[in-house]
Formats: structure tokens, sequence, C-alpha cells
């Protein structure tokens, strides 16, 4: 368990859009008592009330850096920051803490850095000595997936790995999730009513997610163990989606290396009991807009409704092949899938898209867009990316990352009508295709 616990520190340690309200009935809740300074959700004869709900706009920023010596490259490592993009007049304190936020990352990663070349260096030497001709780069990475960024929740999935001259790297998920108005990080105690509801839902679920794991055996007692113990000892990582909270347990934690991360989701709509409800609207407190875009890492499944059919939504991608499994429905899309980001877009209507950027062999950008119904459909591309041209430090870059599916910043590429590294202002279109609205300089 002294293992566990380490390797879970060591993990942690590593790594303005108004939408009006929707009234379906003559009747409104009594939000005669809500305060007016935080967006929220009401309840009325069954149907959701969005009050005041709008979306975070945010860029995301990365930085590599590189260190050879004359045995060969010594590291390779990678770190990712983020901050909001545009004005939050009624929300600066997100700003703040994700300034905050990224500072802390900027100086963890340039410490973590500068003991890897020294480590990686020694690590070469003694290879030396018993003449070895191969000298194995370190490597220390960390990466950002924005799960939601709206006026109640910026939730952000951190993906960290690394390699130190072992038998092979190591890999994992943490999570950090902010009170959008007091820009506070938020505790599973914020969002769920006891500990034990949490955690026997989570148990329960990962039973049913996962009927071939290696946990398994006698009714699952080593992983009920492992999630009472992580539990206790606040060492569970997550995020809010959504739609629900996501756990993530990395490699070791529940099964062997092979058998890589356990992740299950705890939908709002399937155990409303064990959520916090609002004192004023009687909703579910933290619940997210019906429309959003939610980050998708590659070969992390996501369950996305308690629907009967089980909607279940993953992404895998080689360097010449990408394959969406939608509900147990695959397409299999040929084409140099390099350096992927992929977003789930949901409409308020119900309608669910997935827009996939990648890098092209000319070094261009490029945006493939997947209708998700029955089964994945693919759209079309187009010669646009949330990549901007403007260069960070000495070699770096910044993304738009899509939070609002109405409104969200692309780049414009060559072929696309639009002058190049133009921004753009696009809303999902018809059948799910970026529309552009706006151009820098001008209207679409």
């Amino acid at each position: 368990m002294q293992k566990v616990k380490m390797l879970s520190i060591a993990l942690a340690a590593a790594f303005t859009f108004a939408v009006a309200p929707v009234c379906d009935t003559g009747v409104m809740p009594d939000i005669s008592n809500l305060g007016w300074s935080r967006s929220a959700f009401a309840e009325g004869n069954g149907v959701d009330y969005q009050i005041d709900l709008h979306y975070i706009p945010l860029m995301m920023r990365t930085e590599h850096y590189d260190v050879s010596d004359e045995k060969g490259d010594l590291l390779h490592s990678r770190w990712t920051g983020i901050r909001v993009t545009g004005p939050v007049p009624f929300e600066p304190n997100i700003n703040k803490a994700l300034d905050a936020y990224t500072a802390k990352a900027e100086k963890q990663f340039a410490a973590s850095s500068k003991k890897m070349v020294s480590d990686a260096k020694s690590d070469h030497s003694e290879r030396a000595k018993y003449g070895a001709t191969f000298f194995p780069a370190f490597e220390d990475n960390s990466d950002i997936y924005v799960r939601r960024a709206d006026s109640l929740v910026v939730s952000l999935l951190e993906f960290g790995s690394s390699y130190m001259g072992g038998a092979h790297g190591m890999y994992g998920f943490t999570g950090k999730t902010f009170d959008t108005y007091t820009g506070k990080e938020m505790q599973l105690t914020d969002v769920f009513t006891s500990q034990t509801a949490m955690t026997d839902a989570i148990k329960q679920q990962l039973m049913f997610d996962y009927p071939k794991a290696s946990f398994q055996g006698s009714n699952g007692a080593s992983m009920r163990n492992m999630v009472d113990q992580l539990a206790k000892e606040g060492h569970l990582f997550w995020t809010m989606d959504p739609r629900g909270v996501t756990f993530y347990f990395n490699p070791y934690i529940l099964g062997s290396y092979a058998e890589g991360v356990f992740t299950t989701t705890l939908l709002y709509s399937e155990r409303p009991q064990i959520f916090k409800h609002s004192e004023y609207t009687k909703a579910i407190e933290w619940r997210g807009p019906k429309g959003y875009c939610m980050e998708i890492p590659s070969y992390l499944p996501v369950r996305l409704s308690d629907s009967p059919r089980g909607d279940r939504l993953s992404v895998m991608n080689d360097p010449e092949e990408l394959l969406i499994d939608y509900c147990g429905e695959q397409l299999k899309d040929k084409f140099n899938a390099k350096n992927i980001r992929t977003t789930l877009v949901s409409m308020p209507e119900g309608e669910r898209y997935l827009y996939v950027d990648y890098q092209k062999e000319d070094w261009k950008h490029a945006v493939r867009v997947y209708v998700l119904g029955n089964e994945p459909v693919f759209v079309g591309e187009y010669a646009m990316t949330r990549f901007v041209s403007d260069m960070v430090g000495k070699n770096g870059s910044d993304w738009y990352v899509m939070t609002n599916p109405q409104e969200f910043y692309m780049t414009a590429m060559p072929d696309s009508g639009y002058a190049p590294w133009t921004k753009l202002t696009c809303r999902v279109g018809a059948n799910g295709a970026p529309e552009v609205y706006e151009v820098k300089g001008g209207k679409g």
C-alpha cells in the first residue's frame, strides 16, 4: 500500500457567452433567494433551467525543452499551462487561479528537468562503463485536457509521462477542478453527499464497466479495498465532467501495467441522490450545461450517458489510422493521424460530434469532423486548426480550447479561403461542420 501511495503522490506532483434560459413549461421555479453572482441550475416540473450560464474561453500553452551532449540526447520534455483568453468580467478569480496554476507548473517543470538532465548524464556514464553504444534519452512530459469550462466549473484532466532509464516508462492521469466563481480548487466533499455513498458507487460502477479485469476475483475485494484506502487518504484522481464525475486509476493501482488506466464515471442522471443539491434551486449543484465541449485523450474511454445502449466513446490512433469506437460501432479512418487533439462536442438538442485536430505531413494542420449518431460517420476535413501561430518562449506554441459549441476560435490554414493564420470565430454548423461567422478584421 505504501508503494501505491507514493506512486499516487508522485503522479500528482509530476504532472462570455450567454445561454438563455430554456422553459418548456409555463412554470418557473422559485429563485427569489438565488445569489446572482454565481451561475446555477433550477428545476421545475422535472425540467432543468439554465440560469445565466456561460462558457470560459481558454488557451493552452505548450513548451518543449530538449538537452543533448556528446553521447546524444539527454532529455526530451514538454510542459503545458493554461490561461483565460478573453474577458471574464463576472469571474475574475478563475483568471487568477489558472495563472497561479500555470506558474506553479512551470516552476515544477524547471526543477524536474534540471534533475532529470543530471540523472540522464549519470545513467549514460554508467552505461558507457559497460561498453554501451545506445544511450536512451530521458523523457518528462505533461499535457492538459479540458473536461469542462463554464461559469460553474473549470475542470482539467492532467496527463503525465516519464522515462528514466528503466524497462519502460510510466504514465498516468491526475485532475484539478476549480470553482469558477471563487477560483478555489474543489474537493470531493464539495460534490458528494458522503464519502461512503461515493465510494460504494465507484466500486459498483467499476465492477460493471470492467467485467474481465483482474480485480474481479473474490467479488472485487482488492479493488474495493484500494478504492476505500485511496478515498480515505485523499488520493482519488478525478475530474468534473458536464454529465458527471469521472475517476481515474493509473497503472498498478487496480491492476497490472498491461491493463493500463481504469476509468469510471458517476453520472448525475443515474445517481442523483449521491450528489449535493443547491439549497435554493434544489437542483444538482454542479451539473454542467446541456451543450458542451470536452477534450478526449486517446485510448481513454468516456461514458456519456445512462442510455440502455450504453453510450461510450473511445478514440485510438496510430500514425496511419484513427479508430473511433462509439456505442460498440467502429469507424476506421485512414490518414496520417499525427499529434491529434480530440474534442467531443455535444449540442443542447442532443447531437454529438467529434472534432479531431491533427498535424499533416507538410507540417500544416487540419481538423476532421465526425457525426456520432447511430454510428460514427466522417463529415469532412477543413483547413483550419486550434493551433495558434504565435510562438511562446524559445520553442513553444499556443492552442485554442473549444469550450462553447456556439462560439470557438480556430486559425485559418492555406486553402481555407481566408488569409493563412487569420483568427476565425466559429460555431458548430449543419451536420457538425465548423461554420465561420467572424474573421479577425471583418465578418465571415
